[in-house]
């Protein structure tokens, strides 16, 4: 009886909201409907509907490259593919972003073989964001910078050594105009195959800092000192051991300083400094780096290494600087080539790069890698790009053979 009597009140209520809804939603305004608009910027367009965004996006490096090695018998000249990416990026409401880049490698042995680069989902706040995916948002400044407009063609010998990049996980940022704050807890990379359920993956708690003391932007350019400290402790888990190995500056061949051959790292703590100065257009970049790390036997083990870079654009534009971020971003020609005295943005680079990957807990092949290499860049117009660089590397192993390597790189680039 109690049941029913609740049964029928409830059926009322209902009908009673329902009513008083049908009678508001008759006298209340209509909601404007989404407008919808496609905005170009000179490459692909991008879509927008009320507040959604979606824009496709790529890019496309060709190489070639000349080597000349002393002892190893690596001399020739080879073309090559080195990226290409297909993706898209916008957002699903105001706060509702994502990015997915496909990594797409025709040249590769496994043909047909496709991977990621960027693939996140992301909450924005007022001046914060939680990152979900695959990303890289606390690692060093030459690594946070795209492999499009970092000033040469391959990153630095620590950068690859250390292994820094992508891997899934989740990460939060904050900033403001002048200053940044990253930090993050990831598994192992998206790219990695999915083997060994049997064991936990690698994992690494990592964070970054930046602090821009001056950035001042104006017509004539940008003046800036950036500051920067990064850190990382990671665990192998069950997954293969950390190796650290360097090619030669520039290179795409044999890693003839090799720490890893025969050292089965199973932690490592790295701590990083960073810092670039840029008045107008003469500029300088500069990160050091050192690892802890410990094999799985309990041996101890330290690398460390740097670069130091320094630019001059003959053109006279600065390196455009993302306060928010603490990196650098892509350089827009002030005059583009073909127009009226345009030639476009060309720059002059100049780097020192050194990796100490000796410690007696590596293998047979460690050792120390110097390497100079100066280079050439000329973006004729904005989203197109051709770079020309000369490195010499000098390879010194604690045991065994010693060997030089020269090495031409000419990239021709574009991305949308």
């Amino acid at each position: 009886m109690k049941k029913s009597i609740l049964t029928k009140a409830a059926a009322a209520a209902l009908a009673t909201i329902a009513g008083v809804s049908v009678a508001h939603a008759q006298h209340a305004p209509a909601a404007p409907a989404p407008t919808h608009s496609t905005s170009w910027t000179g490459t692909v367009g991008e879509d927008r509907f009320g507040d959604a965004r979606f824009k496709m996006r790529g890019r496309f490096q060709y190489d070639v490259q000349s080597n000349d090695w002393d002892v190893l018998n690596e001399d020739g000249t080879r073309t090559y593919l080195r990226r290409a990416f297909l993706g898209v990026q916008g957002r699903l409401t105001e706060h509702w972003r994502y990015k997915v880049d496909f990594i797409l490698s025709p040249g590769d042995d496994a043909a047909g073989q496709v991977g990621v680069d960027d693939a996140f989902l992301e909450y924005v706040g007022d001046d914060w964001s939680i990152v979900i995916g695959e990303h890289n948002i606390t690692s060093p400044l030459e690594d946070r910078i795209s492999s499009l407009d970092i000033p040469f063609i391959e990153r630095s010998s620590v950068i690859n050594a250390f292994e820094y990049g992508r891997a899934a996980g989740v990460g939060f940022i904050t900033g403001g105009a002048n200053w940044s704050f990253s930090t993050a807890l990831q598994g192992d990379s998206l790219n990695n195959a999915d083997t060994n359920f049997a064991a936990d993956e690698r994992t690494s708690v990592s964070g970054r800092f930046t602090f821009a003391p001056i950035f001042e932007a104006s017509p004539e350019g940008v003046t800036l000192v950036h500051l920067g400290v990064t850190a990382r402790a990671r665990d192998i888990g069950g997954d293969a051991a950390s190796r650290y190995r360097t090619r030669p500056l520039n290179g795409r061949g044999t890693r003839w300083i090799d720490a890893g051959a025969g050292l089965a790292g199973e932690s490592d703590t790295s701590f990083g400094a960073e810092l670039a100065l840029q008045r107008g257009a003469f500029g300088l970049q500069a990160e050091y780096h050192m690892l802890d790390g410990e094999t799985v036997g309990g041996a101890e083990y330290e690398f460390s290494g740097y670069y130091v870079d320094a630019y001059w654009s003959l053109t006279g534009e600065s390196r455009a600087y993302r306060g928010n971020q603490g990196s650098f971003g892509a350089i827009a020609p002030t005059r583009p080539f073909g127009t009226e005295g345009g030639w476009g943005h060309m720059m002059l680079s100049a780097r020192y790069d050194y990796i100490d990957l000796s410690d007696p807990a590596g293998g047979g092949a460690r050792g120390e890698q110097t390497a100079y290499s100066v280079g050439l860049d000329w973006v004729p117009v904005d989203h197109v790009r051709f770079k020309l660089n000369y490195a010499l590397s000098e390879m010194d192993r604690t045991v065994g053979a010693d060997d030089e390597a020269a090495i031409i790189t000419l990239r021709s680039q574009f991305d949308f």
